[in-house]
């Protein structure tokens, strides 16, 4: 199979870095304005060196000295050895202007004249690039996690690269920083003051067999099961690639942990995404 490349052009402002650290997510290697001479060499020697690295992701743009000139060559040099899409990225005046404000950032023709003239030039020299691209995306009111998503569509099977962590812990330790959901069992009934398994986990078949004999804790699983059966795919649509679910009880051994050993056994078994399960505080 031949390599991909894919290159990203455009208005500045437009969105290319967000594109680019897309592919970069979903294992792309990734280039952002390197000299056009050096490109096909140093990616002919990349994929002889080492064949796994076989798709690139470059940005292109009018920072680089002779774009109009030299940027059909290099699509013309890089198809010798490789597929290549190329993907032109733009956005209204007044959209580009609203960003460049935003970032406080110079547009990279913007010497003495306005912000208006700098993109007026920059389209000009663009002209032939957008005659090349095979896909032209209008990114005007897009969010860049819509922009990301659409990368993750074009060029990224559903569901790779996203994690869902699954962590338990105690609330007398502090809610996990890098919460993005949270669920509290606190009110479940609790092994703690059964004294056959205070010093047992929830990772042990008799704290499980405790909690699953209370209807209540089977209710609640089921419920938390159904919610994310409905929902986790909706956290994943602004281009996210990982969901931490924080599940916490007093003191993060009993309850919490025998939650996120369910949770984390039965979001495997979907087989759609990769699923780390951390037990923060079950030793403390």
């Amino acid at each position: 199979m031949r390599p991909k490349i894919v290159i990203i052009t455009g208005v500045s402002g437009s969105g290319k870095t967000t594109f680019l650290k897309a592919l970069e997510d979903i294992g792309f290697y990734c280039m952002d304005n390197l000299p056009i001479e050096f490109i096909p060499q140093l990616i002919g020697n990349l994929i002889k060196r080492n064949p796994s690295i076989n798709r690139f992701g470059l940005v292109i743009d009018v920072r680089e000295e002779n774009f109009q000139r030299r940027f059909p060559w290099l699509v013309e040099e890089l198809r010798k050895i490789a597929d290549v899409d190329v993907i032109f990225l733009d956005a209204n005046d007044s959209e580009i202007i609203r960003r460049f404000k935003l970032l406080r950032r110079k547009h990279p023709l913007q010497g003495k004249t306005s912000l208006e003239e700098a993109l007026k030039e920059e389209r000009k020299i663009l002209s032939s690039a957008r005659m090349l691209a095979g896909e032209f995306i209008d990114t005007t009111g897009m969010s860049m996690g819509a922009l990301r998503k659409k990368v993750m569509e074009k060029y990224g099977p559903e569901h790779e690269g996203q994690k869902v962590n699954v962590v338990s812990f105690g609330f007398v330790y502090g809610i996990p920083q890098e919460t993005d959901l949270l669920f509290d069992v606190r009110a479940l009934p609790n092994p703690f003051w059964v004294e056959e398994l205070r010093e047992l986990t929830g990772e042990n078949p008799m704290v499980r067999d405790f909690l699953m004999a209370h209807n209540e804790v089977v209710r609640y699983m089921d419920a938390l099961k159904k919610f994310l059966d409905e929902t986790l795919d909706m956290f994943f649509m602004d281009g996210r690639r990982e969901l931490v679910i924080s599940i916490g009880c007093t003191g993060g051994k009993h309850r919490s942990v025998f939650f996120v050993e369910e949770l984390y056994n039965w979001l495997k078994d979907k087989n759609r995404y990769e699923v780390v399960k951390i037990h923060r505080d079950v030793s403390k």
